[in-house]
C-alpha cells in the first residue's frame, strides 16, 4: 500500500465510525456533515478492504477487524497527538483529545463528577468517554487499549498494569423504607435474614469465622441493588456512599453492620505502557485531586491489607507501580 495515498484524517473518521458503530453519531462528535463521514467510510473500507460497519437488525455493527484495529489506532492517533503537541508538553487549557475512562456505577458516581467539572473548566476541550467496566473485564480493556483508565476495585493484577488508591469507604447496610421486618441488630440476626449481593465474590470476612450470608438476589449493579430492595425484607451491605441518596430521599432505612467488616476501596488503574502519557498523567492526577476532594470518607491512604468482607472480596493492597 502506498502510505502517501492514506490521509491521517481517515483514522480520526475511523475510530470516531467504530467507537460509534453508526455514521450519523459519528458526524456529530466530529461537527461533520454525514456526507462527509459517509465519504471517508468509502474510503476506509478500501483501504481496510473491509466493510467496518455492517447492518444488524436495525442499526450498524463494526466488524470483528475493525474491533480488533480500534486500539491500535486509537494508540496511533495518541502517539501523533504527542508528537506535534507544542514542545513535546501536555496543556490542558488547549488539549484536544478523547479519553476512554471505565468505571462500575459506584465509582461513576462517587469519583467523576467533581473530575467532569475540574476538566470542563481546566482542559474545556478534553472529551471523556465513560464506559461501564468491573474489575474482570477492566484490566482486559486496559491492555487492549479499550480503556486509558479504570476506576473500582482491581486486585491480583499483573506487572502490566498500575494501580493508585482513591478512597475508602465504610460499609453499610440498608433495607428497604418500607420493609416488613425490623432492623437485624445482632450477627444472628444479620447472618438470618436474606440478603442482596453485587456480584458473587464471597463474604471474606465472614468466611474467615466460618460465617456466611444467605444470599436471595445477586445483581451486578449497585445502584440496582438499591432499586430492588423496595417491597422486600432483604438486607443490602454495601458501601456507605452508595446509599446516601437514597436515605435522603426516604427510600431505605440504613444502619451500621453487626459484624465487623474491613473499609471498601476505590482504586485508579491504568496500562504501565501509557505511564509516561502526559496527557494521561494529568487526568490521573486530576482524578486522584478530586477524589480526595469531593468525597472524604477516609481518602487517598494505603488501601489495608484485609479484604474487603462483602461483594468486592478480593485483596485491597495497591501496588503502586508507576507514577499518578
Amino acid at each position: 500500500m502506498d502510505l502517501r495515498r492514506i490521509d491521517l484524517n481517515l483514522l480520526v473518521s475511523f475510530e470516531a465510525i467504530v467507537s460509534e458503530a453508526s455514521v450519523s453519531r459519528a458526524a456529530r462528535r466530529l461537527h461533520l456533515s454525514q456526507s462527509a463521514l459517509s465519504h471517508s467510510l468509502m474510503r476506509l473500507r478500501e483501504a481496510f478492504g473491509d466493510p467496518i460497519l455492517v447492518r444488524h437488525g436495525r442499526g450498524m455493527e463494526a466488524t470483528p477487524r475493525a474491533l480488533a484495529a480500534l486500539p491500535e489506532v486509537r494508540s496511533l492517533l495518541a502517539q501523533v497527538g504527542r508528537l506535534f503537541a507544542h514542545g513535546g508538553r501536555f496543556d490542558p487549557a488547549t488539549a484536544d483529545r478523547i479519553l476512554h475512562i471505565g468505571a462500575s456505577d459506584l465509582a461513576a458516581a462517587t469519583v467523576l463528577p467533581r473530575v467532569v467539572q475540574r476538566v470542563r473548566v481546566d482542559a474545556p476541550s478534553l472529551r471523556l468517554r465513560v464506559f461501564h467496566a468491573g474489575r474482570v473485564d477492566a484490566p482486559g480493556m486496559l491492555r487492549s487499549g479499550q480503556l486509558d483508565l479504570a476506576l473500582g476495585v482491581f486486585n491480583n493484577l499483573t506487572a502490566d498494569l498500575c494501580t493508585r488508591p482513591l478512597l475508602e469507604d465504610e460499609y453499610r447496610c440498608a433495607v428497604a423504607a418500607d420493609s416488613p421486618r425490623p432492623i437485624p441488630r445482632t450477627e444472628q440476626e444479620y447472618l438470618s435474614r436474606e440478603h442482596i449481593n453485587v456480584l458473587v465474590q464471597g463474604d471474606v470476612a465472614l468466611a474467615r469465622r466460618g460465617k456466611t450470608r444467605n444470599i436471595a438476589v445477586t445483581v451486578a449493579h449497585f445502584g440496582a441493588a438499591i432499586a430492588l430492595l423496595s417491597g422486600t425484607d432483604l438486607v443490602y451491605t454495601g458501601p456507605a456512599g452508595i446509599f446516601s441518596a437514597a436515605a435522603a430521599e426516604g427510600l431505605v432505612r440504613t444502619f451500621e453492620p453487626p459484624v465487623a467488616l474491613p473499609a471498601f476501596p476505590t482504586q485508579m488503574a491504568w496500562s504501565q505502557r501509557s505511564d509516561q502519557d502526559e496527557g494521561l498523567r494529568w487526568m490521573r492526577a486530576c482524578i486522584a485531586a478530586s477524589a480526595a476532594s469531593d468525597y472524604n470518607p477516609r481518602l487517598a491512604r494505603p488501601a489495608p491489607t484485609a479484604s474487603p468482607g462483602l461483594s468486592q472480596g478480593a485483596s485491597a493492597s495497591s501496588a503502586q507501580r508507576g507514577s499518578p
